[in-house]
């Protein structure tokens, strides 16, 4: 398998996070898979997110569906580890989806899955996985509410083997626009639960050094890649329902993407965080102001981000949140 290390940064393309029209249609009202739209829109558990001419339905940090459309006929899977070691007997479910019944016979089945789901985790917790979820849930457009500073618009993204845990838009407010929707920010976040997260290959050093790849490939191109990826998911999830046009998004400022650490219930001045937040300032050193790294720490209590939490490394590790 390549690693990041394997791609040439200059040259790199990645296939873009886009539904197929086929499949757009598919999940529009009178399509053969709207029943799985509904049933996200209307439980705020549940989260959908576009991958390429694919996607998934979360649920807790997991994926509770996914729906496959790279090759004919499109599959329908469920990860059956989650009732591996249980009480629970997971559902006899298609793994090809044909027509409606399909869709309304996974649908049926959500309840059962999600309760395979809570009693793996109940023997295998995985609590940054579940603050990435509560983070999205509490930072959207659903149900009316209106959105805090920063929209979450996809977990799980990947650019040439560099991963982040979430991408999201930070509003930013003009004269012309007060609500900040038109042109917002494009923000990766990273998010840490555990002081063990913070080192090693998947650390913080390593999230920064990853970040600074990225706004640095092809002199920019990299990042123009992105924004345009992330505007035509805005554009397709506008139009099956799941943000709202109201916000009046336009595209992406022109300012460099943001990384937005967040940690969710970590003290950084934990004495174990000193040496991963030096791996971190060595990494901004180097950018200078061609970066901007910032940091948040979240209570489990309440997941909304705000820009005021929203604050640089020197002010981050002499606050306790």
């Amino acid at each position: 398998m390549a690693t990041k290390k394997d791609v040439n940064l200059d040259t790199y393309r990645k296939k873009p996070r886009l539904l197929a029209k086929q499949m757009e249609d598919a999940l529009r009202p009178g399509g053969a898979l709207h029943p799985v739209l509904a049933a996200v829109a209307g439980d705020d558990r549940l989260r959908l997110d576009i991958r390429e001419r694919r996607f998934n339905v979360y649920y807790g940090g997991g994926s509770l569906m996914l729906v496959d459309g790279r090759e004919l006929p499109w599959a329908l899977h469920f990860d059956s580890k989650y009732f591996n070691g249980g009480a629970l007997t997971p559902p006899d479910l298609p793994t090809q989806f044909s027509t409606i019944d399909d869709a309304n016979a996974w649908v049926h089945a959500f309840p059962d899955l999600m309760a395979g789901m809570d009693a793996w985790w109940n023997r295998h917790p995985k609590d940054e996985r579940r603050h990435c979820q509560e983070m999205a849930r509490a930072n959207s457009v659903r149900a009316g509410l209106r959105p805090t500073d920063y929209l979450v618009l996809d977990l799980e993204y990947q650019w040439t083997q560099r991963r982040f845990d979430m991408v999201a838009a930070k509003r930013k407010p003009t004269e012309h626009d007060v609500a900040g929707w038109a042109e917002p920010d494009l923000v990766f976040v990273e998010v840490k639960s555990a002081d063990n997260a913070c080192s090693g290959t998947s650390g913080l050093g390593a999230h920064a050094r990853d970040y600074g790849a990225i706004i640095a490939a092809g002199g920019g191109r990299g990042v123009n890649d992105i924004k345009r990826e992330f505007e035509n998911v805005i554009a397709q999830k506008t139009t099956l329902g799941f943000l709202d046009k109201a916000l009046g998004f336009r595209h992406f400022s022109l300012e460099v993407p943001e990384l937005l650490v967040v940690f969710a219930g970590l003290d950084p001045k934990t004495a174990s965080l000193r040496a991963p937040l030096d791996e971190v300032k060595q990494v901004m050193a180097t950018l200078g102001n061609g970066g901007r790294i910032r940091f948040m720490r979240l209570d489990p209590s309440d997941y909304r981000m705000t820009a005021e939490a929203s604050v640089p490394l020197e002010r981050f590790v002499t606050e306790r949140g």
